[in-house]
C-alpha cells in the first residue's frame, strides 16, 4: 500500500527551512550577510584570483560605492583543510537590504546590470573571463547568515 500525500504538504514537511529562508530576508529589509565559499582546483588559484579581482570584486565594490553593499571581505585560510570541508576563498558580503542579498531586489539587479554593462562593455570578453574562473573552481556554495536567537 502506497501512502499518497499532496505535493504541497510533502514539500512543507520536507523543506520547511527552504520556505523560511526564502521569506525571511524579504520580510526583514535590514542588513543581510552572505558568505560565498570557493574550493579551487590545484594550481588554479592564481587564475581564480586574477579574474575574481578584475571582474567580480570590481562589481561588488561598485555596488558598495552606489550604497547597496556596506562591506565586502575576502579571506583565505592560513592553514589548509582536507576533504569535502575544504574551502580556499571566502567572501562575506553585507547587503544593506536583505532582498538584494537573495536576488530579489529589483533596483539592485538593475543597478548591477547597468554597472556590468558600463564597466565591461564587451560582454563576450567578460563571459570568457568568468568561464576561466569557473574552470578552476572545483566547488562553490553560498551561505545566507542570520543572527542567532
Amino acid at each position: 500500500m502506497r501512502l499518497m500525500m499532496p505535493a504541497a504538504l510533502l514539500l512543507s514537511i520536507a523543506l520547511p527551512s527552504v520556505a523560511q529562508a526564502q521569506s525571511a530576508p524579504k520580510a526583514a529589509d535590514g542588513p543581510l550577510k552572505v558568505e560565498n565559499y570557493y574550493r579551487i582546483k590545484w594550481g588554479g588559484m592564481g587564475e581564480f584570483l586574477r579574474v575574481y579581482h578584475k571582474q567580480h570584486e570590481a562589481l561588488l565594490r561598485e555596488m558598495m560605492r552606489q550604497g547597496y553593499i556596506s562591506d565586502v571581505v575576502m579571506e583565505m585560510p592560513f592553514t589548509h583543510m582536507g576533504g569535502s570541508t575544504r574551502w580556499d576563498v571566502r567572501t562575506t558580503i553585507t547587503y544593506k537590504h536583505g532582498a538584494d542579498g537573495v536576488g530579489a531586489g529589483e533596483t539592485y539587479k538593475a543597478a548591477m546590470a547597468a554597472a556590468k554593462a558600463r564597466m565591461f562593455p564587451d560582454k563576450a570578453a567578460f563571459d570568457a573571463e568568468e568561464a576561466k574562473r569557473m574552470v578552476v573552481t572545483e566547488d562553490h556554495w553560498d551561505v545566507v547568515l542570520e543572527p542567532a536567537p
